[in-house]
């Protein structure tokens, strides 16, 4: 009786492993799968975005080639820089000790 439950024990053990290592076998072919499918469409992702961000580059570029053609000027033409007089405030001396009484009021020290 004791040889029919030992048989039992080493039959279920050896049930058990082959049933966990398809369970095991199983996941990590799922998780194979889907780790290629991500590297495949990120791949993709970044090949499409690539391109749309060189047909974007190309049509600037284009579209600033026509405006230097139309806007061209003279070449005898001189620009000047034209800065308007910036309204001046009378620049007052820094209190720090009155900063300092402000900012602790403020924090409630």
């Amino acid at each position: 009786m004791n040889w029919l439950k030992v048989g039992a024990v080493v039959i279920g053990g050896i049930v058990v492993f082959f049933v966990v290592n398809s369970l095991v076998h199983l996941f990590l072919g799922l998780l194979t799968a889907i780790a290629f499918v991500a590297i495949v469409a990120g791949g993709g992702y970044i090949a499409y975005k690539l391109m749309g961000a060189r047909r974007r580059h190309e049509v600037k570029a284009s579209r600033d080639q026509e405006e230097r053609r139309v806007r061209r000027e003279p070449e005898s033409y001189t620009r000047e820089l034209v800065v308007p007089p910036a309204a001046s405030q009378p620049a007052r001396p820094a209190d720090v000790e009155d900063e300092l009484a402000r900012l602790k009021r403020e924090m409630g020290s």
